[in-house]
């Protein structure tokens, strides 16, 4: 029976951890760190996993692992499927317009309630797209609205007030 260095109780040694988390850092995979450090890729994801602020790359390798690499990874994903949610949507509109155009020139009552199922049917998928950036744009920038004004009444109350007196207790 194999029994892992884990259960056997032995500790992965500090210079083997430390490696681990600069080759995460660096942007490799789990698979490619345990290679690399010849230990199992389980011991990879727990020292990763008890490593503070530091998670694997998810997208792309150039990514450091870090917070700030992953939510900078997550904005490049997000404007990758919004470009694709687009280019879509077009194709959606384009194939709305062809369906609507052969249904006002066609005689046939099946073929016309056919072209304007599907003209139907690519107006839902379109209406489905569009409301995710619709929905998510608005309510952002009203957020960020309110934020700024309410930042701009709490500096305009801050003016107002009196300076502090001499003698009150201040933390």
């Amino acid at each position: 029976m194999i029994v892992s260095a884990r259960q056997s109780g032995v500790r992965t040694p500090p210079e083997v951890e430390a490696e681990i988390v600069r080759l995460v850092r660096a942007g490799l995979t789990r698979g490619q760190v345990a290679k690399a450090v010849g230990v199992h890729p389980q011991t990879v994801s727990r020292v990763v996993r008890d490593a503070e602020g530091l998670e694997f790359a998810r997208t792309g390798s150039s990514s450091s692992g870090t917070p700030e690499a992953m939510a900078k990874a997550r904005t490049y994903q997000s404007e990758y499927a919004k470009t694709r949610r687009n280019d879509l949507a077009d194709k959606l509109l384009d194939q709305i317009a062809r369906a609507t155009e052969l249904a006002v020139n066609e005689s046939d009552p099946r073929k016309f309630q056919a072209l304007m199922q599907a003209a139907d049917a690519a107006t839902r998928a379109y209406n489905t797209i569009t409301k995710t950036d619709q929905a998510g744009d608005s309510g952002l920038k009203h957020g960020l609205s309110m934020l700024e004004k309410f930042t701009e009444a709490a500096a305009t109350v801050a003016d107002l007030l009196p300076p502090i007196r001499p003698g009150l207790i201040q933390d």
